[in-house]
Order: C-alpha cells, then structure tokens, then sequence
C-alpha cells in the first residue's frame, strides 16, 4: 500500500499587484512531500522559493490551487484557524531570529507553549529540557541578544521543536552564520530528521546542504524544474 504524502500542492500559484499590473511569483507549481522526508526547497534568490514556503505554510494565501497538510486543506482556512494549525503542528525557524526581546531564553522557548494555555510549571520543564538536550541550558536565565549568533539559531531550533511538531520549517537557517556553526545546524537537523521522524522543509540557495536531502525541489522563475523524491508535472 502506496503512503500517502503529508504534504501535497496541487496546481497552486500566488500573484502580488503591484499598481494595476499582477506579477505572478509562483507558476501551477505541484508537489508531494512524504512523511519523514528531509526536503531542500533549493534556488538563486527571487526565484519563488521562500514565497512558496509562505504560501505552504498558510503564511500568504493561494492566489489559485490546493494546499494540504495531514488530510487538511490549508487553503480553505481562515487565518485564526490556520494560526492554530501552525502553532499544533509546525515549528518554524527562520534566518533571522524573532524573539520577544523582554524575556529571557527559558521564556522565548516556552511562550508557544503559554499560548496554548499550558501551566508556568509545564512549559518550563519542557522548555528547558530542550535547552539542555542542545547544550544551552546554563544560559537559560540570558536575554537572547547575549548569545552568539549560533547559540541564538541552537534556542531557535528548541522553541520550535517545544510544541512537538511534526514538521519543522526552516527558512535560509544558516545564512547569517559562520561555516563551522552552519554545519552544526545542518547535523543538527540531519538527527532530528533521522532520530525524531520529524519531517523537514528548509529553504537554502546552497548547493552544498543538497547532500543532506532525501527529497531535493528546485525552483526557479517560480516553477518547480526537478528534483528527487516525488514531483507531480
């Protein structure tokens, strides 16, 4: 019995309007991801690559096409009910890291956790957990702006594994670090994908994180050109 894909786009494009005149970013682009797969959305810059993320992850909606994520259609939701979707079932870590500037480490990692209504005590164990399991817990107690730029991504990636996600988005993750801290991030990912089952999407326009993929999807002038795994045409 074939598996069936826990991500699949079908058909879909995005236009933004800029004046009178639609630009179209991404073009009748269909794809499936299965679970537990390492996939590398790879291309130049201005290619489409992060709007397709956007657009896969409810972030920008569809100007046409079906989005569906374990069973749903993302596409047809409104945004409160996508909000929830990504916060139950997704942890994202982008480029440049987002934090909550007032609080400390432990804080930033636990706050997806607080939204959710899940007790002080709760979130905390949880949290700093993770923060140990990456090394960082002697420096829970730190405001995020004291950390190196690759202890900041180590934090990012334990706030967005502390909700138990089954997919993990990664937008340019290493664009902002150094060649050593880079690799540190691409292992780090490598086991979550091969230990944890975690399905994992990243974003890169680097040639040289392809060997860690088991799925490979290049785009370019917003269409998908080829790749390995499962493509639809």
């Amino acid at each position: 019995m074939a598996i069936k894909p826990l991500i699949t786009l079908k058909n879909v494009t995005k236009e933004f309007r800029f004046g009178k005149e639609p630009m179209r970013i991404l073009r009748d682009v269909s794809l499936e991801i299965q679970p537990e797969q390492f996939a590398i959305l790879l291309g130049p810059s201005g290619s489409g690559k992060s709007t397709l993320l956007h657009t896969l992850l409810g972030l920008e909606h569809p100007t046409s096409g079906q989005i569906i994520i374990a069973n749903e259609r993302l596409d047809l939701k409104k945004p409160d009910d996508l909000a929830r979707f990504r916060l139950s079932r997704i942890g994202i870590i982008y480029q440049k890291s987002d934090w909550i500037r007032s609080l400390t480490v432990l804080d930033n990692v636990a706050f997806p956790l607080a939204i959710l209504g899940i007790r002080r005590k709760e979130r905390e164990a949880r949290a700093m957990a993770l923060l140990k399991q990456f090394g960082m817990d002697q420096r829970a107690k730190f405001i995020p702006s004291e950390l190196s730029g690759g202890q900041q991504q180590k934090v990012q990636i334990a706030r967005a594994l502390v909700n138990n996600p089954t997919i993990l988005v990664a937008d340019e993750p290493t664009g902002n670090l150094d060649t050593e801290s880079a690799e540190k991030v691409m292992q780090t990912f490598k086991k979550l994908n091969e230990e944890k089952k975690l399905t994992i999407i990243m974003v890169t326009h680097n040639m040289e994180y392809v060997h860690y993929a088991s799925q490979t999807i290049y785009v370019r002038d917003g269409k998908v050109l080829s790749g390995t795994g499962t493509f639809l045409s």
